[in-house]
């Protein structure tokens, strides 16, 4: 550390301001509140959404934001927020307060200090780390221990090196925002054209085809009244083994709804009357593969836990999203299923979540159990699981939500599961395109490995550069 620099808590050095409460007692003003959503994990303010609110006149007095004081985010409960961040009130027109769920920090003496430097401190201060172990928790609200943030110990030179030291950070932050900018933007394009391409290979709207059929794409199959489909038919309970071989599907509960849902692609409830490619032709899902729930081992039971058969829960499917899953954070044991609903599923099942988190789809790549969160198709072999897995990824988490109900919670529920509808080709047409998308899905999460960690990279320099800056080591130019 440079002889030159002086240190103090910044409780010396700056004074803190309480956040705003609306209050009740008139006379009102109208003005912008700053609150924990407009903080960015840049350290900078995100002034979009920035609430206007009628608040005491009274309170506003000693409350009214000043160019260049730092905002502090002192509680917060939501996962967007993280308690310690900062930013900088930048705003030169208008009436700005802050919410009582943050604090403001003004320089005392500005001859002695500059805001600037002031702020990018307690943004290291922040990303550093120095403020986990300064939260308090309480009723699911994360506290800043506001004594101890007080304390911290602030080391600064003279004003002319700090304008010097920002200045160089300024600059090289900008090149760090524009090569982040520019990463995150090739990431996104990686993700836009994988999902470009499989949506093009399943979509089935505006193309001239074949007239809509049902039945296996070698059997001829009958033409179908669209409006018969909806109204009159009744598909039963079949599904296909993995010989071929059809039998009851044995999920229990109510039979397949006679609503018809359009899905944007090769999915649907119900038979659709959307045309299909060239060799292409609608059929019930259930004709094509058995329908299988799943079900979770009480919880009561310890015994029927921690065993060697894989349990695929919902954080399970989300982190392999897409993709073939081998192994699971739970795993339960022959006590757990034989006492409970749940069931061993063969290798190549496909697993779609149907609950408040619908969407998220995996192929199991051995014997697997599942909570009751999921749908579970087993392939006959008329259908690949990879093919299926793609129409369930090309419809999209999104578009999948179109086929659930519920108040409180979005749910697929088992009637409009039975009534699924997929588009597909014959067999070894599925497997071609199944190479080829997974080919492509390879390249995709290659890219994006490769701009996720220049992203890393560039946050860590940004750290480093900061770290320079606050141990007196950025050496002139």
């Amino acid at each position: 550390m440079k002889t030159q620099w002086r240190t103090k808590t910044l409780e010396d050095s700056c004074q803190f301001i309480n956040g705003l409460w609306k209050g009740e007692k008139p006379p009102f003003t109208q003005i912008g509140v700053i609150r924990n959503t407009n903080f960015t994990k840049e350290g900078t303010l995100d002034d979009k959404d920035i609430a206007y609110l009628d608040v005491e006149v009274k309170k506003l007095e000693k409350r009214r934001l000043q160019f260049g004081d730092v905002i502090l985010e002192k509680s917060g409960g939501g996962p967007k927020q993280a308690v310690g961040r900062v930013a900088l009130f930048d705003k030169e027109d208008g009436v700005f307060s802050f919410s009582n769920f943050t604090a403001a920090l003004r320089v005392r003496d500005p001859h002695e200090l500059d805001f600037r430097f002031l702020h990018k401190f307690l943004h290291w201060t922040y990303l550093s780390g120095v403020t986990e172990g300064m939260q308090s928790h309480s009723t699911g609200i994360r506290n800043l221990d506001g004594d101890a943030y007080k304390a911290i110990q602030f080391k600064f030179p003279p004003l002319p090196e700090q304008q010097r030291i920002v200045g160089i950070l300024d600059e090289a932050f900008e090149g760090i925002a524009t090569a982040k900018a520019n990463a995150e933007k090739n990431l996104k394009n990686a993700r836009a054209i994988f999902d470009s391409h499989l949506q093009s290979v399943f979509t089935q709207r505006g193309l001239e085809g074949e007239s809509l059929k049902s039945g296996p794409p070698d059997d001829g199959g009958d033409s179908l009244d669209t409006k018969a489909t909806v109204s009159k038919r009744h598909y039963p309970k079949r599904d296909s083994t993995d010989n071929g071989e059809v039998r009851v599907t044995k999920t229990g509960g109510r039979n397949a709804t006679l609503r018809h849902i359009p899905g944007d692609y090769s999915l649907a409830v119900g038979m659709p009357n959307t045309p299909t490619r060239k060799g292409w032709r609608w059929n019930p899902l259930t004709e094509l593969a058995r329908l299988e729930s799943g079900h979770t081992p009480s919880r009561r039971h310890p015994e029927y836990w921690g065993g060697s058969i894989p349990w695929i829960g919902i954080q399970d499917a989300r982190e392999r999203h897409g993709r073939r899953i081998d192994d699971t954070l739970q795993k339960t044991n022959e006590s757990g299923i034989a006492n409970s609903s749940a069931r061993v599923l063969p290798k190549n099942t496909v697993c779609l979540s149907r609950t408040a988190s619908v969407g998220y789809v995996v192929v199991m790549g051995r014997q697997m159990a599942t909570s009751q969160d999921f749908v579970n198709w087993v392939c006959s072999n008329g259908l690949s699981p990879d093919f299926l897995k793609y129409v369930f990824l090309a419809e999209g988490r999104r578009g999948l939500h179109r086929f659930a109900s519920g108040s409180v919670h979005q749910t697929i529920y088992f009637p409009e599961a039975k009534a699924f509808h997929v588009c597909h080709p014959v067999i070894s047409e599925q497997l071609r395109i199944v190479s080829q998308l997974d080919s492509l899905q390879d390249e995709t999460e290659r890219l994006e490995a490769i701009y996720q960690k220049k992203l890393a990279a560039l946050e860590e320099l940004k750290k480093s550069l900061l770290r320079q800056a606050f141990a007196g080591e950025l050496l002139k130019p």
